[in-house]
């Protein structure tokens, strides 16, 4: 049997595919229980902006579960052909976030958010194509005719508008 390069690569792309689905699918299950109790552990091995994070998180059971649901949605996006880019937007949001504060707080599982990060790239690499279009398609522009008057007028009354928002 004559492996040729492009099996090589579906089973490349596919593989990474499956590993990050996967591990943000476990991570997003586990996140509700992740945190929970560790205002009450006494952990000295952990670095002050580990548990200063941690604790941040242990406050409300409602941020990592939220977190946790859109870690599963991007998982399962990636395994479906027509929602794989958007998954890749979704996860690259959350992980980028997850790496600052990695980053920030001396967290040691940086290397791991990274790492998926990484991954994540590679398949956009793979659906370049696909990745092309969505950016031209972001970025295209209308011919459209500026009335600037109407944009003054838009631009005073969102000058009213945050002035009522400061006093409420």
């Amino acid at each position: 049997m004559k492996i040729s390069r492009e099996t090589i690569g579906y089973l490349f792309y596919w593989t990474i595919i499956f590993v990050v689905a996967g591990s943000m699918v476990a991570y997003g299950l586990g996140k509700p229980v992740q945190f929970q109790g560790f205002e009450k552990s006494a952990n000295s091995n952990l670095s002050e902006g580990h548990q200063l994070m941690w604790s941040f998180y242990s406050y409300s059971l409602a941020y990592p579960i939220i977190i946790g649901v859109l870690e599963i949605l991007g998982g399962i996006f990636l395994l479906l052909n027509r929602t794989r880019i958007f998954g890749c937007i979704l996860l690259t949001i959350i992980l980028s976030n997850i790496i600052i504060q990695d980053y920030i707080y001396d967290i040691k599982a940086l290397n791991s958010a990274i790492y998926y990060q990484v991954l994540i790239f590679v398949i956009l690499i793979f659906d370049y194509g696909k990745v092309k279009r969505v950016v031209q398609e972001l970025f295209k522009t209308k011919e459209r005719k500026r009335d600037l008057l109407l944009m003054l007028i838009a631009f005073v009354i969102s000058i009213l508008f945050k002035y009522i928002e400061a006093k409420i």
